[in-house]
């Protein structure tokens, strides 16, 4: 049976010859993630846009907040989109990265969700949550295409002026985001 490898602290693991005892996420299954919630987000957009209607929003927005709240409180391998992207990419190589920034950048995530669900359900407000909707598509993109996740630099930048308890051992990021930086 399959079981997603999404986080998770592995013992003994290294990156880059560096010890990694922290819990970690494959970067593979968080990018393939930030694909599903972009082409997600973008159907809802177009839609709402073309029809002035919030009727696929408010069936998307919902499913989008739950899959986050599990991802954030509960464990992101209990996710539905998540789990079925960690399928589809089980047979690629793992490459571990650090989980603390990502869990930051879903929590952000989250809150974001909850404002759209706000205007989208209890309001009845499209541009507003189309406004949102569209920041929410531009760092998507960013992270699904140009593998950088933007939230996550805002967690190391925010780090690295101590604003952010220093961990005990460097984590490791894509692209070398979460180096510490020595002034």
């Amino acid at each position: 049976m399959f079981k997603p490898k999404i986080w998770e602290i592995k013992p003994d693991l290294k990156i880059n010859w560096i010890p990694a005892p922290y819990p970690v996420l494959d970067d593979n299954s968080v990018r393939a993630w930030a694909w599903l919630m972009f082409v997600v987000w973008m159907i809802a957009l177009v839609y709402s846009i073309t029809t002035q209607s919030l009727l696929l929003a408010n069936i998307i927005v919902p499913i989008i907040l739950l899959d986050l709240f599990i991802k954030v409180f509960i464990w992101p391998m209990y996710s539905p989109f998540f789990i079925i992207w960690a399928y589809l990419v089980r047979n690629k190589k793992p490459e571990w990265v650090w989980a603390r920034q990502k869990q930051f950048a879903w929590i952000i995530w989250l809150v974001i969700a909850s404002i759209v669900f706000w205007f989208t359900s209890m309001l009845g407000k499209c541009w507003p949550a189309m406004l949102l909707c569209l920041v929410c598509l531009v760092f998507m993109w960013a992270e699904a295409v140009l593998w950088n996740c933007i939230w996550c630099n805002v967690y190391v930048s925010l780090r690295n002026k101590w604003y952010i308890k220093e961990e005990e051992y460097a984590p490791v990021c894509s692209w070398g985001a979460c180096e510490i930086k020595k002034d």
